[in-house]
């Protein structure tokens, strides 16, 4: 598959781990991103400039944007944390139905969902799957910590990954795919794993905390889009799978 593989990014964030991994690992373009809250859009639009900022996730634009390979965003999880009041379904701040609606709309290849261990025990994580096979997709969850990838916390989340196609891949994602491709650099992200937000800032020169040079003062939103991120290492692991398989032809457009 010569052509870069389309990644629409859901729930963004200020920081956006799918779009950093996605460029880390190379082959793939970010078609848009879907951000709920709009304190995001200040940092997304500086931090990727010439991709496309939807700032609402039930925004008509989104049916109007073209086909993509791969969906991925975590929505939000306070309905399902443990340090809240997990009211799940019933929460205001539940968004997995807008999710799925973009996703039943656009039907990519496939979905990369992440969200807290709680989605488990409320059921909210049976809903997900339930409403992707009932439109045709394969799904499997794993829980995967952060430390699993040699960070300094523990973070345990869980990723749901789908896929659907005519040409079913039997086993999607088991094991590990062949990182020879990638260049030192990306290897070493992905093996020693420095803190994503050291690395934003070696890109960037700005912190990915404290504030930047802009006259507004938003150390709190910040702190809480760092919290919100999905760590990005874990993604690259999943991309770089998915890039194996087309650029294998295992899985045909």
């Amino acid at each position: 598959m010569s052509e870069l593989i389309k990644i629409a990014s859901w729930y963004s964030g200020g920081i956006d781990a799918v779009a950093y991994a996605a460029n880390e690992i190379g082959g793939f373009e970010v078609s848009y991103h879907i951000e709920s809250d709009s304190r995001a859009y200040k940092y997304l639009k500086k931090n990727y400039p010439n991709c496309k900022i939807i700032i609402h996730d039930e925004s008509s634009e989104i049916k109007r944007q073209e086909w993509v390979h791969i969906i991925a965003g975590g929505d939000p999880c306070q309905p399902s944390s443990n340090a809240g009041l997990r009211r799940g379904k019933s929460d205001d701040r539940y968004r997995w139905p807008a999710m799925f609606k973009g996703i039943k709309n656009r039907r990519p290849d496939f979905v990369i969902n992440e969200n807290v261990v709680g989605s488990i025990s409320n059921m909210v994580l049976d809903q997900k799957i339930t409403d992707l096979e009932s439109i045709g997709y394969t799904c499997q969850a794993y829980i995967i910590p952060a430390v699993s990838v040699d960070t300094d916390h523990t973070r345990r989340r869980v990723f749901l990954i789908a896929y659907s196609n005519v040409q079913r891949w039997r086993e999607p994602l088991q094991g590990y795919p062949d990182y020879s491709s990638i260049t030192s650099r990306q290897t070493d992200a992905l093996a020693k794993q420095r803190n994503p937000f050291l690395r934003f800032e070696e890109r960037t020169g700005e912190s990915a905390i404290l504030s930047m040079d802009d006259e507004i003062p938003d150390h709190i939103p910040r702190l809480g889009f760092a919290g919100n991120s999905i760590v990005p290492d874990i993604i690259m692991i999943f991309l770089a799978s998915i890039k194996e398989m087309y650029n294998q032809g295992i899985l045909l457009k």
